[in-house]
């Protein structure tokens, strides 16, 4: 059974049968923290993490204290101009997830948010932009302000201050069900949660601070369970500011961060107040979980970085790439492979390997690289980047934006990746080489978009199924008037937010629960 099925049925059972829905510190409900957390110690334990392990609670703490130092020192040569060293006045805030950017004309742009921020402009409202992460991927396209700040500063405060004490009903119930499903559970402990809510709480009150300072309308995060995301999204619903999710990869199957057997009847604090999504099916799955509930919404606004190929910009990044590598026409099967830094998969890579070097000469292979991959994580898939063959294209001409690809693919083949449901927007057929993608995209598979194979078929099923293409183009609803309808609801959702405060007021005589550590951003 796959980590994803695996993790899915346990954290049914528990929503079944235990109060996961009330584990609160202060106003921090915990439960969407902790199963995410879960997950990742399944995945782990799974032997599927290629990253490399943490460093020691020393070097961790030195390097938290030279963040700021850090930031300046990388910046120094390329990026100095584009970094925001203080919050600022702006319309709406964007906050990456510091991996979904793509390196477009010698800067990296974020893959989902650039376009909206660019909408944005388009009806004269500005935006603060935000990435995490350590800074790897420099210069920026825009101005933006490093949120690894936020992340080193509460992490310093969670160690020195009394964070919000957890109330965990049910804790022992939860535990059990975790190890008879023969799961790992240390991430569920009572301490392990008491600490995530600390370092939590101190996220969220730097984030406050950063609101106030803004004073956005709305606020667009991508990849909201992880990293900062939580803590934005609870920030958010202490100011009455709507804070939107942006569809990043497929929602079908038994996505771990887009389905809830239980919601409290206020939402839960932690998720995004809305949720934008590519297709009508993925807004109607999240209304699914959340019926009725005003506090979770979904709103079908299309794929935001495809809508750029309406103007012309995918055509544009394929030409030029085309013309960076000498195309010469003559292949008549384009192929992408879509790599993923998952462990355990060397094997499979490895057949790819062999598959791709006894292919027809007439079919051209685009091996392209996950965008969180690192230079350690490469090496299970070191042969596939490292191919030299005629009609292998590798590096960094593989990098350009999905969608500028997809548009001229004819098959998608991949362990298990989420680039297959945006290749079906192109109606490009996809191969998966790993079980997983059966409880992972059961959607995909059962409409025909894509199907499961061994690797030692994968040449005879691309020349049966994937016929060369017509370059599709994909119709995307206008980023405008998604925006305009985020707005409308935004309103509303600062009304609700005051009107829930007001309340709790009334009953208690002042907020309880909150944690306001002092310090400036």
């Amino acid at each position: 059974m796959s980590v994803y099925r695996r993790h899915h049925e346990v954290v049914q059972a528990i929503e079944r049968t235990c109060r996961v829905a009330e584990w609160r510190a202060g106003d921090i409900d915990l439960w969407p923290l902790a199963s995410q957390d879960l997950f990742q110690e399944m995945f782990r334990n799974g032997g599927r993490e290629t990253a490399q392990p943490r460093a020691s609670f020393a070097i961790r703490a030195v390097s938290t204290l030279a963040v700021p130092a850090a930031n300046l020192w990388k910046s120094r040569h390329n990026n100095l101009s584009e970094l925001v060293s203080r919050p600022h006045r702006a319309d709406a805030i964007l906050l990456g997830d510091g991996v979904s950017l793509d390196m477009v004309d010698g800067s990296w742009r974020d893959r989902f948010g650039e376009p909206v921020v660019a909408a944005l402009e388009r009806q004269g409202l500005s935006t603060f932009v935000m990435q995490p992460g350590n800074l790897t991927r420099l210069p920026w396209l825009r101005p933006t302000y490093p949120a690894n700040r936020v992340a080193a500063g509460a992490a310093i405060i969670a160690a020195l201050a009394q964070g919000p004490k957890p109330q965990l009903p049910d804790h022992a119930d939860v535990i059990g069900l975790v190890e008879d499903a023969g799961g790992p559970a240390s991430s569920l402990s009572a301490e392990r949660l008491k600490r995530r809510a600390g370092v939590l709480a101190a996220q969220a009150a730097a984030f406050e601070r950063i609101l106030r300072r803004v004073q956005p309308q709305v606020v667009f995060v991508v990849t909201y369970y992880a990293g900062l995301g939580h803590a934005m999204s609870l920030a958010c619903r202490r100011r009455g500011v709507l804070c939107v999710d942006m569809q990043h990869c497929p929602y079908g199957g038994i996505h771990r961060a887009y389905r809830w057997s239980t919601l409290p009847p206020s939402g839960y604090s932690t998720l995004p107040g809305m949720f934008w999504t590519w297709t009508s099916r993925d807004a109607a799955n999240i209304e699914r979980w959340a019926p009725g509930n005003p506090w979770h919404r979904a709103i079908a606004g299309g794929h935001t970085q495809t809508a750029d190929l309406a103007a012309g910009y995918g055509e544009s990044m394929s030409q030029r790439v085309l013309k960076t590598i000498g195309d010469d026409g003559s292949f008549d099967r384009e192929i992408l492979v879509a790599l993923q830094p998952i462990g355990g998969k060397r094997a499979k890579w490895e057949a790819l390997a062999n598959e791709i070097e006894s292919s027809p000469s007439s079919w051209r292979w685009w091996i392209r690289r996950h965008p969180a991959s690192t230079p350690a994580q490469d090496k299970d898939y070191a042969r596939l980047l490292s191919l030299h063959r005629r009609g292998v294209v590798a590096g960094d001409p593989a990098q350009i934006p999905l969608p500028a690809l997809l548009g001229r693919m004819d098959a998608v083949v991949s362990l298990a990746s989420g680039a297959a449901a945006e290749a079906a927007m192109f109606d490009v057929p996809a191969f998966f080489l790993d079980e997983e993608a059966l409880d992972t995209f059961p959607d995909l598979i059962a409409g025909g978009a894509a199907i499961f194979i061994g690797s030692n078929s994968l040449i005879s099923e691309i020349a049966a199924r994937a016929a060369p293409s017509c370059r599709r183009v994909v119709t995307q609803p206008s980023i405008e008037q998604t925006l305009d309808e985020i707005h409308h609801f935004a309103e509303d959702y600062s009304i609700l937010c005051r009107e829930t405060r007001r309340k709790q007021v009334n009953r208690v005589g002042g907020l309880v629960g909150e944690f306001e550590p002092p310090g400036a951003v």
